[in-house]
């Protein structure tokens, strides 16, 4: 897709929105008082970074009358049907999903938390109901992939034979994980950086715990 189409989109998008929020300010439901603004939401990789509009047109009220949305910043537009039967332990069934305005714990970046990035959390994937996203796409993509790398490095550590490739790889993740304060003993980092010195001298990962070390 060209950059023209990319902006003509998102233009089409922002243009849409506006109109649905004039509309919600005229009418006599209660609004959450908020200046939503669509330019500094957190991208998701799936589905984008503005709530989807697939035609529904509850109320505000009606949104807050599912206990999951009573104290969230809703967008009604945006109902997606759920299926309660699918959920996993629900006292109160949730009858649809709606697009929710979410502030991440850990950067503090807003980012929506979509109807349907919802139904695949409760209907396929088995979340329990209740389960809340506290963190935007970004930093649950950089918790994923610290934990699969300290993963790595725990079973990797004490592995008895390494060959080389196995051994510039945990390497690699020692000096991330040290990056991530995850890894602060020095002297274990020494001693992977004096193994890697005797094992493979020419690989950019020693270069780096050298400067880490310096």
């Amino acid at each position: 897709m060209s950059l023209k189409s990319r902006l003509w989109r998102l233009s089409t998008v922002v243009r849409r929105w506006r109109d649905c929020l004039r509309k919600r300010a005229k009418s006599n439901d209660k609004m959450d008082s908020v200046d939503v603004d669509l330019g500094d939401l957190v991208p998701h990789p799936r589905f984008g970074a503005f709530p989807h509009l697939p035609g529904g047109t509850p109320t505000t009220l009606a949104v807050r009358q599912q206990y999951a949305y009573r104290m969230q910043i809703v967008f009604p537009e945006t109902k997606t049907a759920a299926d309660p039967e699918k959920h996993n332990y629900s006292v109160i069934p949730r009858a649809y999903y709606v697009d929710v305005l979410k502030q991440c714990r850990d950067c503090n970046r807003r980012f929506i938390f979509f109807a349907r990035e919802q139904r695949h959390w409760y209907e396929e994937l088995k979340f329990v109901i209740d389960a809340d996203c506290v963190h935007c796409p970004e930093c649950r993509k950089s918790t994923r992939k610290l934990r699969r790398r300290f993963a790595r490095y725990s079973e990797t550590i004490n592995a008895p034979d390494l060959d080389d490739d196995s051994l510039a790889t945990l390497l690699s993740d020692a000096v991330f994980l040290w990056n991530h304060g995850l890894l602060n003993d020095e002297q274990k980092l020494r001693r992977l950086h004096n193994l890697g010195i005797k094992r493979v001298p020419d690989h950019p990962v020693v270069k780096t715990i050298t400067r880490l070390l310096d």
